[in-house]
């Protein structure tokens, strides 16, 4: 396993508490497929991968949670199997030992509306919105943002966040089809359709959130399925906003890690404040016999993923001089 900055982890220190983590699932009982750049996808094997992380989560016994970083049911399914094909896969989580908590994708809106998609995944939060915080030991907080807050899938097509996203998209990306880049340069390549972005409520409930945790001195993890940061993610996968999220999140020396899927080959970058982003590896584009899944070990000064198979495993250590 690699270490960020070549620190040697000393012999038998016990983590704060350990977690598990999945993204990109994207189950659907169809044919392999592929990804428009020729990815193969392995749509009847995701649910398997699923199942051995259940497995392997609580063969572990110490671990607190889960977190599953979104997508969950490919947007290929038939629609009429939507309903009971997310129930089946969030029945898989329920056989984790702890609580899973859940972000919501892109896939995830394709198969329902967000008044059935949330109370499915015991998202409790305002007005439909998908974003919340919890606190798994008193020292660490973890942040889930609703990447898709201002979007044009998964709200009513008359709905305020929609025709924000609609006129956004249409001041961004001239294609007739919003979810092509063409003609579109550099980071530009992010206004896509199959994104979204995080709206002026969200922002400050997250401004609001990182001051408590300062207060606080807590620690500070942010998920969200669309990427915060281009070093980590292809771009088009970012999130609409990215730069703006982290501008707030740069205000505080809280926050230390950020992480991400939706960009299914995985990344990890520090950006120019020392925080890591760490976008995983898809459980769908695993080939029959083999994983992409892992376990978090949290310690006060670094977090370790211990990643299976096809999920690198990766050393985080907290920048120092970055600390409370």
């Amino acid at each position: 396993m690699a270490s960020a900055n070549g620190l040697v982890i000393a012999p038998g220190k016990e983590p704060l508490f350990s977690f598990g983590l999945i993204s990109d699932v994207q189950y659907a009982d169809i044919l392999d497929g592929r990804s428009f750049y020729g990815v193969p996808r392995y749509y009847r094997h995701s649910i398997i991968v699923l199942q051995r992380a259940v497995e392997r989560w609580n063969d572990h016994q110490k671990l607190k949670f889960a977190i599953n970083l979104g997508d969950i049911v490919d947007g290929h399914c038939p629609k009429e199997q939507s309903l009971n094909t997310v129930k089946e896969v969030v029945g898989v989580f329920e056989k984790f030992r702890g609580p899973v908590y859940h972000l919501i994708g892109n896939h995830c809106l394709y198969n329902l509306p967000r008044s059935k998609l949330l109370p499915l995944l015991k998202i409790q939060s305002p007005d439909g919105h998908a974003y919340y915080d919890f606190s798994p030991v008193p020292d660490f907080r973890f942040v889930v943002l609703d990447g898709y807050d201002i979007s044009a899938i998964g709200w009513p097509h008359d709905y305020p966040s929609t025709l924000e996203a609609l006129k956004f998209l249409q001041e961004k990306n001239p294609n007739q089809d919003k979810n092509s880049p063409v003609g579109l340069v550099g980071l530009e390549r992010r206004f896509l359709m199959f994104n979204g972005g995080i709206g002026k409520q969200q922002m400050e409930w997250l401004d609001g959130i990182l001051q408590e945790a300062t207060k606080l001195k807590q620690k500070v993890v942010v998920c969200c399925h669309l990427p915060l940061d281009p070093g980590a993610s292809s771009k088009e996968a970012l999130l609409w906003n990215y730069d703006e999220v982290m501008d707030v999140i740069h205000r505080y020396n809280c926050v230390k890690v950020c992480l991400g899927g939706h960009d299914h080959k995985g990344g990890h970058s520090v950006d120019s404040h020392g925080i890591h982003h760490r976008v995983l590896e898809a459980a769908l584009e695993c080939p029959p016999g083999t994983d992409a899944f892992g376990h978090v070990d949290v310690y006060d000064d670094r977090i370790s993923l211990i990643g299976a198979d096809r999920m690198e495993s990766t050393d985080i250590y907290f920048n120092p001089q970055a600390d409370l």
